[in-house]
């Protein structure tokens, strides 16, 4: 089924705002994955996925619980992610039955509220090992250990925000009408839809956020001990860029990734006496890093060679090594430097 009709109907579900047959259609889906019962419309690895998430936050909205963290390392399975069980305690709460439905079950999943934070507000606090939870919005997050999140149970405000400590990648999902915001001790990073990561652990010197897909918007906090002057303009993000803050220096300084990921596979990595500008461009396509060079000094050059997969930066060595030049990755672009073809 259409992937977005698929979400924008969890998310009336999770909301209470389906039309009955609306809740039927969710309900079926649900059906589907206790019973096995074919349908129609099949769910996807992906949908299933998804209807779980909404029916835990369902859960959450009418139960005051909070929406389970999973852990992504694989262990034994507790009592809530085994069927049938988990599904007849979402199936009961899901469909309006109460907390009655819970009175002989244990609370020991449920994650204690932080003392002193609102009640409008859920906080997770990872320990040892990275979980994933989803936010009200049908957003997914990735928490490393270590690692705290504050959110509102539901995005009810102009801006969806959440307050971040430590590590956590965000998979955002779309809403111009209505900007995602992390906050951070130090920086604020805004989004419309996107993946990406945030680092900024508590006593860490340095803030550090990559972008794996989309786009997004980052800029220090204005804080009471930062002058306005003292603030760095704020930078955007593209797939496989990053900005470190440094607040003692009141530095942004973008940078490609360590290892930048294959955002376009190309239809092949192999070359057979090609010009070196065809090579270039593929590279450029394939990673989206601009690769600046002199045109005019290789424009008459060819090389053969066959490149790797995920490997920018050592595709940009063997490329080098056939040409006899060098590169460098400055702000968030390679600056390769030839004097012309290898004789």
């Amino acid at each position: 089924m259409p992937d977005a009709y698929f979400q924008t109907l969890l998310q009336r579900y999770q909301r209470g705002e389906c039309t009955p047959a609306e809740q039927r259609e969710v309900e079926q889906w649900y059906a589907t994955l206790e019973h096995h019962v074919p349908t129609s419309t099949p769910l996807t690895v992906q949908e299933r996925e998804a209807l779980q998430s909404a029916l835990w936050a369902r859960i959450a909205q009418q139960t005051g619980l909070e929406t389970p963290v999973i852990p992504l390392t694989a262990a034994p399975k507790p009592w809530y992610v085994r069927t049938p069980t988990r599904w007849a305690a979402a199936a009961a709460l899901a469909l309006g039955l109460g907390l009655a439905a819970l009175q002989q079950l244990p609370n020991s999943w449920i994650e204690p509220a932080v003392p002193g934070v609102a009640t409008a507000q859920m906080e997770w606090t990872i320990r040892t090992e990275p979980g994933r939870l989803t936010l009200p919005d049908g957003s997914t997050v990735v928490l490393a250990p270590h690692s705290r999140l504050r959110y509102p149970r539901r995005f009810v405000a102009a801006r969806r925000q959440v307050f971040l400590s430590g590590e956590a990648t965000f998979d955002v999902f779309h809403n111009s009408q209505q900007p995602f915001e992390v906050y951070t001790e130090q920086m604020l990073t805004t989004v419309l839809g996107t993946s990406f990561t945030v680092q900024a652990y508590a006593g860490q010197p340095n803030t550090r956020v990559q972008v794996l897909r989309g786009k997004v918007r980052v800029q220090p906090r204005k804080l009471a001990a930062a002058t306005v002057a003292a603030v760095p303009a704020a930078v955007e993000l593209l797939p496989n860029q990053q900005v470190v803050y440094s607040p003692a220096a009141h530095e942004l300084h973008k940078d490609l990734v360590a290892q930048p990921a294959l955002l376009t596979p190309p239809s092949t990595f192999s070359f057979d006496d090609q010009p070196v500008a065809d090579v270039i461009a593929t590279l450029e396509q394939a990673y989206g890093v601009e690769i600046l060079y002199d045109k005019v000094a290789l424009a008459h050059c060819t090389v053969s060679v066959v490149l790797q997969k995920d490997q920018l930066f050592s595709n940009l060595g063997l490329l080098c090594k056939t040409l006899g030049a060098t590169y460098k990755s400055v702000d968030a672009h390679v600056q390769l430097y030839s004097q012309g073809c290898k004789s």
